[in-house]
């Protein structure tokens, strides 16, 4: 390892190529800034727009069109709108493993199942905005089988 003798040429003691162009060092600043390496000045982590949780976290079982696999993987596309309209639905919304078991923050999860709702049920008008503290009652209460579950208290839902 090398001290510092021209600090455009090392990074942490490391000596790097000699940049044939402004651009080189250019791009190494905003790749070094992608991998956080280094700061814009605050810690806290940036919150990702619902919609690309939604293809991150989601529509890998859900598909991106919310169609997913019923009877395990329910569309998403249909019957939300039925359970929303009762106190244990909104609550079974929340309590899936897709929803308890996500690495999102629960104020990205309720930001990411209001998008969800709006997006697949626009004419819902008196729908209720989830809260963090809704989604994390729902993760302190996982269901360990949602589908048996669905079908005991929900048996009216088609698959």
């Amino acid at each position: 390892m090398i001290l510092f003798r021209n600090v455009s040429n090392y990074w942490l003691g490391i000596e790097l190529a000699k940049p044939r162009h402004n651009l080189i060092n250019i791009s190494a600043f905003f790749i070094l800034l992608s991998f956080g390496l280094l700061s814009a000045g605050s810690n806290a982590q940036p919150q990702n727009p619902p919609a690309f949780s939604y293809l991150l976290h989601c529509s890998g079982c859900h598909i991106e069109d919310g169609s997913g696999d019923p009877p395990e993987v329910p569309d998403l596309r249909q019957n939300l709108d039925k359970l929303l309209t009762s106190d244990e639905g909104r609550g079974y919304m929340l309590r899936v493993p897709g929803v308890t078991d996500s690495p999102i923050t629960t104020q990205e999860m309720a930001d990411l199942m209001n998008w969800m709702i709006s997006k697949f049920y626009p004419e819902l008008e008196e729908f209720e905005p989830y809260s963090a503290a809704e989604v994390q009652a729902g993760r302190d209460n996982r269901l360990a089988n949602p589908v048996k579950f669905r079908k005991e208290y929900f048996p009216q839902l088609s698959e």
